[in-house]
Formats: C-alpha cells, structure tokens, sequence
C-alpha cells in the first residue's frame, strides 16, 4: 500500500517541479546581471560572486498552482579588498544605478528586475564578505554568524537602518544539505547526485529532487500545499506562512528525529509525523513568537508574527491543522483510485500522472507495512 502512496506523492513532487528550461533561463539572466555589473562598475572580475539564494539554492523551488512568476533569489557578494565599498548605501545605490536598463526596484535588501513576459523575477542583493569589513564598523553590523557558520557569513545592506546586516545564505543552504543527508528511512529509496559548480558565477542547483530526498521532497510538498491553502481561502496570502519559516522548521523537526534515532518504513509515515510535529517547532520567549535563523545569531525570521496582532501566528497554525487533516484523510485510503484521487486534489495536481511507468520500480523492496496511528510529540529543544 505504501507503494502506492509513494508514487502518487513523486506524480505530484514532479508536477510541482519548476521546468528546467525556465529555471536555466532564469539562471542565464542573473549571470548576466553579474556580469553587467562587472563591466559598468568596472569591477574585477575575480572580485565579484553572483550565487543563488533561497528556494534556488536549497532545491525547495515549487511551481505555484496559479500563473504566478516564481523569483530566483540572487546574492551579488563583492570582495571588498578589491572594489570600494565602505560606505552600505552607496554601494547598494551604486549597484542600483549599473542596473539601469533593467528597471531595477528597490526593496529592504535587494534590488528586484522584472523581466517582462517571462516567467519569473530576481531579487539581486548586494553583499561583501562579513570578513572583509573593517574592524571598526563590524560594532555597527546587525547579527553575527552562528558558530561554524562564520566563513559564509555576508553582509548585505539593510535600507531601514542605513547598516550593513549579518546574512548567511551559503551558509542556511549547506546547513539544510547537512541535514538531508541524515537517512530516516530504514531503506533508501535511491542515490543522490553530487552537484558540480563553478568558482565565479555558480549554477542554480538543479530543481529534480527525488522521493528519497524526504527532507527536500517534505518542503516541496508543505510548501505546494501552503500554497493551495491560500489559493482555497484558508488562509490569506498575506499572512501566509513565508517559505524559510517551513523550511526552518521542517530541517529543525527532521534533524530532531534524526537525533533520537527515529526510522521509517516509508516516506509517508514521515511526512504524517512532521506535520504533527510542526506547530510545536516554533518558540515562544517572553510573548514573543521566534523562528530562530540557526546560522545567524539573533536573526528571527518570524519577527512579523510579534506585530500584526497574532494574524500570522495564527494563519501558521490554521495550515498545520489543515496540512495534518489532509495527510490523514490521504492516508485513509485503500484503493489506488482513490488514494491517486486524494493526493492530486490535496495538491492541486488533478490530472497529473506517472511519467514513466518503468520508474515504478523504485519503489520496490520497501517494507509493506500498514499506516500506523501517528502519535503526537511535543518535541524538546533537541527538536527545536
């Protein structure tokens, strides 16, 4: 039965794929941008690093149910040893100004490009090496690495405050890899693929991921169905749970289980207990809601929960609830009609189907236990 299950979980993992063609298309425009700004700014070229950040960068990029554009967040990290940028707002107005011709919108961090009739957007962000400024304005950088995580560590510039900010998205990436890596299944599915990159301009990681990615596939999958959430009105889209908060808790509550020692027939059993975890995963401190960014000391990504009112907070819980009664009400099923039926209208992938019947054979060897009763935990800080 469970085979079932899976292969109607990896019909919608790989509907909710980004086209790769797209997702190339996308890259190839913000490699471009790089190079844009080596030539106006006069920049060498060895002194400057475009990298993915984001979904981009973790491989949890998820194609929205509507026609939505989806973004490819973009790091632009320039050593300041070789180019002159002491000053946080005039390097970000400088970057700003190499964009003109691309109509460049300002935001808190990042310069946004629209690119018309296409299918996405970039947030460009200016960084330097947090290494690399001067000793005598680091008292002035909001948040510090994490320890472990200070190689990584950027600054970007924060507009609210005029600062630099601490900012560690190479180094939240390698943290969530870290983690996948960590096997819960008492039978791996299959083998992951080591990714080559570049020193320079680096690739967007491929957007494939298979079912036994359970850490990436769990994201993937969350996210979609934040997304049909919204798109049924169970929740607004602008208190909506933000991507890096499930992305947080997700490798947090996995990593959790993975510390206890916890193991798992099937991916589905998996996904049943995250769901159940999940709400629990945020911290409460002194009233204040916090989702801590774990390679940034101080940085909370749920710093708007503590004032809208409670709106996104309870938004938050609202999809748990919702994501927990969805996957039970899948996991009710016998037939293989109806559990394809069930998974593909919880998703909102209604006419999907299997694109290589061949590729069934994957799912082979795995154990045919039946769906146990998930039993919620109340997860201590090893789980937070």
């Amino acid at each position: 039965m469970f085979d079932v299950w899976a292969r109607e979980l990896d019909v919608v993992n790989k509907h909710i794929t980004v086209d790769p063609a797209l997702v190339g298309e996308a890259a190839t425009s913000y490699e471009d941008l790089g190079k844009l700004l080596v030539d106006r700014l006069r920049w060498p070229a060895d002194a400057i690093i475009i990298a993915p950040q984001g979904s981009t960068n973790t491989k949890t990029l998820v194609r929205a149910p509507t026609a939505e554009r989806f973004d490819v967040d973009a790091v632009c990290e320039v050593d300041l040893s070789r180019v002159e940028a002491q000053d946080p707002m005039q390097f970000f107005e400088d970057v700003g100004a190499a964009l003109e011709g691309h109509e460049p919108q300002e935001k808190s961090r990042c310069w946004r490009i629209n690119f018309p009739n296409k299918g996405y957007y970039i947030d460009f962000a200016p960084s330097v090496p947090l290494a690399k400024i001067p000793l005598g304005q680091r008292g002035d950088v909001q948040y510090r690495p994490e320890t472990g995580y200070e190689a990584t560590a950027l600054a970007v510039v924060d507009r609210p405050s005029g600062k630099w900010k601490t900012s560690n998205p190479a180094g939240f990436a390698a943290w969530v890899n870290e983690q996948a890596r960590r096997q819960l299944l008492v039978q791996p599915l299959q083998k992951a693929e080591a990714m080559a990159q570049r020193a320079d301009i680096r690739p967007v990681p491929s957007q494939e991921v298979p079912l036994s990615d359970t850490l990436r596939v769990a994201i993937r999958l969350f996210k979609r169905h934040r997304c049909m959430a919204v798109r049924r009105g169970h929740i607004t889209a602008e208190f909506k749970p933000i991507s890096v908060i499930i992305v947080t808790l997700l490798t947090q509550c996995y990593a959790g289980l993975a510390d206890r020692h916890r193991l798992y027939n099937h991916p589905v059993e998996l996904l049943a207990d995250l769901a159940v975890l999940l709400p629990a995963m945020v911290e409460c401190h002194n009233g204040q809601y916090v989702v801590a960014n774990p390679t940034v000391h101080g940085e909370n990504f749920a710093e708007r929960w503590n004032t809208d009112e409670g709106q996104r907070a309870q938004a938050f819980k609202n999809w748990c609830r919702l994501l927990v009664t969805d996957l039970t009400y899948i996991l009710g099923a016998s037939e293989p009609a109806e559990v394809r039926k069930r998974v593909q209208k919880t998703f909102g992938c209604e006419g999907a189907s299997f694109p290589n019947a061949a590729t069934q054979g994957i799912f082979t060897g795995l154990a045919p236990a039946q769906p146990r009763q998930v039993q919620p935990i109340r997860p201590g800080r090893g789980l937070a």
